[in-house]
């Protein structure tokens, strides 16, 4: 049997690979070169970011400090303060001003009110009332007037001639005022201040007829009928049909004895009345 020929394989061809050598592996290319013309600043570590302004030492970085993570904070807490104060100082201004507002229209309020009470002659009411107004502007002439008049009404007389004395120093020239302290001292029967006053007022004001009554029966009180009567009969000039001045001058006569003219005057006081 014929030996059959071994058919020879030729070696292998040789492929060349692009891969480059172990040596190569390990060459690192150069780094590339970034120009950076900011100044890198370095960021504190975690803790010191966690860690308040005054612990982490500002100052000690210099000018730095501005570009840390935390400034923006600590630039608005310092920008709240400001403005808190600013905003506390109006609120305060303003609550001053509606203060004051409110002071002037409750004291205007209690004078406007007390006055409603002396005119219906509600004096208990009123006092309080303009006590409290008086207490606000104690130069308001006509709120303590007002007052003096509701204390007369209330028969306390003494606190009535305080107030009107008061007032008679700044105005002592004023009739009404005068005739207000006459007919308050003739209640608290001090009938020679009460002259003393009316007088003064009949000089400043002589057509007043009631005030004639009022210094006639201040005499008739102190028994000095003679002037009583003069007063009585300068009331009646100014107003015959004053009806209380003829009574008054009725007993003014009798007092003196003058029997006929007493009558003559009841008679026309009762045609009057």
């Amino acid at each position: 049997m014929a030996n059959k020929k071994t058919r020879k394989e030729e070696p292998p061809e040789v492929v060349e690979d692009a891969a480059p050598a172990p040596e190569e592996l390990h060459k690192e290319e150069p780094a590339e070169v970034v120009y950076d013309q900011t100044p890198s600043v370095e960021t504190p570590a975690e803790d010191e970011r966690a860690a308040p302004a005054e612990a982490v030492g500002f100052e000690s970085l210099g000018a730095g400090w501005r570009f840390l993570p935390v400034a923006p904070m600590r630039f608005a807490v310092h920008a709240s303060f400001y403005y808190a104060g600013k905003t506390a100082d109006k609120i305060v201004s303003l609550y001053n001003r509606a203060f004051k507002l409110d002071k002037a229209y409750v004291a205007d309020f209690n004078k406007s009110t007390g006055m409603a009470y002396v005119r219906h002659g509600h004096w208990e009411k009123a006092i309080p009332l303009l006590e409290k107004a008086l207490a606000v502007n104690p130069d308001d002439r006509d709120t303590r007037l007002r007052l003096a008049e509701a204390y007369g009404g209330a028969d306390e007389y003494e606190k009535a001639c305080h107030h009107l004395e008061k007032i008679l120093e700044q105005d002592p020239d004023s009739a009404r005022v005068l005739r207000a302290l006459g007919i308050a001292y003739s209640r608290r029967q001090d009938y020679g201040r009460a002259i003393e006053y009316l007088e003064r007022a009949v000089k400043l004001d002589p057509d007043h007829a009631k005030a004639y009554y009022r210094l006639g029966a201040a005499y008739d009180n102190r028994k000095q009928y003679k002037q009583a009567v003069g007063a009585f009969k300068k009331s009646i000039l100014l107003d015959p049909r004053f009806a209380k001045a003829y009574q008054a001058l009725g007993f003014a006569h009798e007092s003196m004895g003058d029997r006929e003219s007493a009558v003559d005057c009841f008679k026309k006081a009762l045609e009057l009345d």
